[in-house]
């Protein structure tokens, strides 16, 4: 009972809310794939890179937020850029949130051991509400959704990412040819903002490196400021925190399989609405990297080759 009262008080304060009101998908292993909202994130090397995490939001109950991502990116020396995809998956209830792009990245060497990244974004973006699972107050309200309404459009994104040996600052601008959140309309998702930088303190202790990272993602109407701390060791192990202003913390940890796989695991524990009556947010991650991809391309001449 205690659940459904607090889906039914979560549903009346999203109607608050643009019609719009999709956020963007959140996710706590972000530091790992800014190249989700960022085209610029791009790996310089010589290697196919590709990644991809499904997260279950809120266990316990119905028809909870539930995305899956997988993205993909290489270098090309031959167009000196790169490129990749981006396939999101975000199910909220009855609604669905599918996104596919295809990306380009241009470095520009800044100085001796930095570069700036500029990146462009191109696809689709669909969204469907199946309206036959709903219920509504007004049955005869002639904006009701009956059926199952599906709306695609194009879509498209822009980032830039600076990079030295140990710091990376980036910024990014989601569904970049649509309106603001107080003017978007259903078909089509509201612009967000991202503003992003982590740095590397390396040898803090014996084989043990640290990172801080912090993100802020806004779209006018809901904002969402994340700090993060995660310790590496060796490179082989690493474990870190989150704190999700107003909305969750999140504990993580990850593993260096092998040279080519790695893997990574986050729980969020909720301390906003939700807390006390969900288990929690599960979230997984592979990350693989696949050594001479195109043997014929020449390893770039930047500093952003590290590994």
């Amino acid at each position: 009972m205690k659940k459904l009262l607090l889906a039914i008080c979560l549903v009346l304060f999203a109607s608050y809310m643009p019609i719009a009101s999709q956020t963007d998908v959140h996710f706590s292993q972000y530091m790992f794939n800014e190249i989700t909202f960022n085209p610029a994130a791009i790996e310089v090397s010589n290697t196919l890179n590709a990644s991809m995490v499904a997260r279950q939001q809120w266990v316990g109950f119905d028809n909870a937020p539930s995305t899956q991502i997988l993205n993909v990116s290489t270098y090309i020396q031959d167009i000196y850029g790169g490129v990749g995809i981006n396939f999101i998956n975000d199910n909220v209830g009855y609604e669905s949130f599918n996104i596919a792009r295809a990306f380009y990245a241009f470095p520009i060497q800044t100085g001796v051991l930095s570069t700036v990244t500029l990146g462009l974004g191109a696809g689709v973006v669909s969204r469907t509400i199946d309206g036959t699972e709903l219920k509504y107050a007004d049955p005869s309200d002639p904006l009701a959704f009956k059926g199952k309404e599906t709306f695609t459009n194009p879509d498209f994104n822009f980032g830039a990412e600076y990079v030295d040996p140990n710091l990376t600052v980036g910024f990014a601008i989601t569904h970049l040819n649509y309106k603001s959140s107080r003017k978007a309309t259903i078909e089509y998702p509201p612009m967000h903002y991202y503003l992003y930088g982590k740095y590397r303190f390396e040898e803090v202790v014996d084989k043990i490196d640290i990172q801080p990272f912090l993100l802020f993602k806004s779209s006018w109407v809901i904002t969402q400021f994340d700090i993060n701390v995660i310790g590496y060791y060796d490179d082989l192990i690493w474990t870190g925190f989150s704190y999700r202003l107003g909305d969750a913390i999140s504990a993580m940890a990850g593993y260096q399989i092998t040279d080519y796989l790695s893997a990574g695991y986050a729980y969020d524990y909720s301390i906003g609405t939700s807390r006390g009556y969900s288990g929690g947010s599960h979230e997984i991650m592979l990350q693989a990297t696949f050594e001479g991809f195109n043997q014929t391309r020449v390893t770039p001449q930047t500093p952003r080759i590290f590994n």
